[in-house]
C-alpha cells in the first residue's frame, strides 16, 4: 500500500479514536470517516450499533455519562493489520482509562477493535467492538460510573456511621476519664481528710467536754448567787454569768457540729473495707426509707410525703455491706426530704405535694438498678458535677457538712457500682444507682 493511502488510514483512525474516546473533535465529520451501515458493540452489551444514527446516539449517551468526570486515556496498539489487497484494515488496541470522580480515581483496562474499509478513495469505519472494562459489573453503564457512585455513597454512609460511633466512644472515654480523675481526687482528699480528722478529734473532744462542764459550773454558780442577798453587784454578776453561759452554749453547739464533721470525715476515709454478704436489698431499702421518713417527721423540717415504693420482686440477693449501704439510702432520702421541704416553703408552691419514689429493678448483665427520685426543686447543670465533691453543699449556714453525697459516692464505688444524677430544675431529681449482683467476684 502506498504511503499516502496508509497516511489516510492513520488519520481516519486517529479522528475516530479522538471522537469516540476523547470527544475532542466536532461530530460533524462523522460522515467523512464512518460508514452509514456501520455495526458495532460498545463497551456495554446494550450499546449495539447498526447505523450511523445509532452511533451518534451512542456518543450522546457516553457524553451524558461522563458529565462531571475527569477522564484520561492511554492507547497502546496491540495489533494493526492491513489486508494484502490494501482495502481492509483491522486495528486492535489496549486502552487504559483513568477516571476521576469526587477526587477519587479508578483505573480500568479494556480492549478496542476497529475495522476499516477503503471506499471511494477514503477510509471508513465499518465495524468496532469494545470489550467490557475490568472492575465493571454493569451491563448497561459503559464504565460502571453509576454503580461506582452508588458504592461510594454507601461507603460514605458507612464512614459517617463509623465516625458517629467513634465520636460516641470518644465522648464515653472522656466521661470515664473525668470520673477517674474525680475518683483520684476524692481518694487523695479522703486520705488528707483522715489525717486532719485524727489530729482534730482529740482537741475537739476537749473543747466540747470543757464547754459542757463549764455550763454545769455556771448553773451551780447561778444557784449559789440566788441564795445571796440580791443587790446591784449580784445582778451584775448574774448578767455576766448569763453572757458567759450563752457563749458557752454557742461554743458547745458549734463544737458539736465540728465533731460531727470530723466523724463524717473519718467515715468518709474508711475505704469501704466492710464485709460483703448476700442481702435482701428490697427489705433493706424498705426498712431504711421508713427509718429516714420517721426521722424526718421527728425533726424540725417535717413534711407530709407520699412514699412510692416499686420494688422488683424477682430481684435476687445482692452482695453488699448492709451497714454501709444503709447509709446510702438514709443519705439520699434525707437529701430528698430536705429538698422537698425547701420547695414547699416557697409561696408559689402552696399546692405542692411532695413525692418520694424509690424503685428497684433487675437490669442486664447482672446489674441491679436503684432509682431514688423526688419532685423537689431539682439541681442545675452548673452544680450537678460538684455534688459528689467532699464539703460541697447547697444548704445554708450550719444545715449540712457537704459530706453526705461524697460518702454515698464512695460507698457505691467500693461496691463496684455507679451513681448518676438526672434532674430538671423545679421538676425532679433522680439518683440512679447500678450495683453488680456479685461485687465480691469483681473485687477479686
Amino acid at each position: 500500500m502506498d504511503v499516502l493511502k496508509e497516511k489516510l488510514l492513520n488519520d481516519t483512525y486517529k479522528k475516530f479514536m479522538d471522537i469516540g474516546l476523547k470527544g475532542s473533535l466536532p461530530t460533524d465529520i462523522l460522515d467523512e470517516i464512518i460508514a452509514p451501515d456501520i455495526t458495532g458493540i460498545g463497551t456495554a452489551i446494550d450499546e449495539k450499533i447498526f447505523s450511523l444514527s445509532d452511533f451518534r446516539d451512542l456518543l450522546k449517551s457516553q457524553k451524558k455519562q461522563s458529565e462531571g468526570l475527569k477522564m484520561q486515556w492511554s492507547i497502546s496498539p496491540a495489533k494493526h493489520t492491513i489486508s494484502p489487497g490494501g482495502n481492509t484494515a483491522v486495528f486492535v488496541d489496549d486502552i487504559n482509562a483513568s477516571i476521576t470522580v469526587n477526587n477519587e480515581t479508578i483505573e480500568m483496562y479494556f480492549r478496542f477493535s476497529v475495522v476499516f474499509e477503503y471506499r471511494k478513495n477514503r477510509w471508513m469505519v465499518v465495524h468496532f467492538h469494545g470489550s467490557k472494562p475490568e472492575n465493571v459489573e454493569s451491563e448497561k453503564d459503559t464504565f460502571g460510573i453509576e454503580e461506582w457512585k452508588k458504592r461510594n455513597a454507601k461507603l460514605e454512609e458507612m464512614v459517617k456511621a463509623k465516625t458517629a460511633e467513634l465520636q460516641k466512644s470518644l465522648e464515653e472515654l472522656k466521661a470515664t476519664q473525668a470520673q477517674l480523675i474525680q475518683s483520684e481526687k476524692l481518694a487523695s482528699l479522703g486520705q488528707l481528710a483522715a489525717g486532719i480528722a485524727h489530729e482534730i478529734k482529740n482537741p475537739m473532744n476537749f473543747v466540747n467536754n470543757f464547754a459542757e462542764l463549764s455550763l454545769e459550773y455556771i448553773s451551780e454558780i447561778q444557784d449559789e448567787i440566788g441564795k445571796l442577798e440580791q443587790n446591784k453587784t449580784t445582778a451584775d454578776i448574774g448578767n455576766l454569768l448569763k453572757d458567759v453561759e450563752d457563749n458557752l452554749k454557742k461554743i458547745y453547739q458549734h463544737g458539736t457540729r465540728a465533731d460531727g464533721i470530723v466523724k463524717s470525715m473519718l467515715l468518709h476515709s474508711r475505704g469501704g473495707s466492710g464485709k460483703l454478704e448476700p442481702t435482701n436489698l428490697n427489705e433493706l431499702i424498705k426498712e431504711y426509707v421508713n427509718l429516714a421518713f420517721h426521722g424526718m417527721r421527728a425533726g424540725k423540717a417535717a413534711i407530709n410525703v407520699k412514699i412510692d415504693l416499686e420494688l422488683d420482686n424477682t430481684l435476687q440477693e445482692v452482695e453488699i455491706n448492709p451497714e454501709d449501704f444503709s447509709r446510702v439510702i438514709l443519705n439520699l432520702c434525707k437529701n430528698a426530704f430536705d429538698a422537698m421541704h425547701s420547695k414547699g416553703l416557697q409561696p408559689q408552691n402552696k399546692d405542692y405535694k411532695p413525692v418520694l419514689k424509690v424503685h428497684t429493678k433487675m437490669g442486664a448483665d447482672d446489674l441491679v438498678q436503684i432509682h431514688i427520685e423526688d419532685n423537689g426543686p431539682g439541681v442545675s447543670n452548673t452544680i450537678k458535677d460538684k455534688l459528689f465533691q467532699p464539703f460541697f453543699t447547697t444548704k445554708k449556714g450550719t444545715e449540712g457538712t457537704g459530706l453526705g453525697l461524697s460518702i454515698t459516692h464512695d460507698i457505691i464505688k467500693n461496691h463496684q457500682g455507679n451513681i448518676n444524677i438526672e434532674s430538671v430544675e423545679n421538676v425532679f431529681t433522680r439518683f440512679e444507682i447500678q450495683l453488680p449482683l456479685n461485687a465480691k467476684k469483681l473485687r477479686s
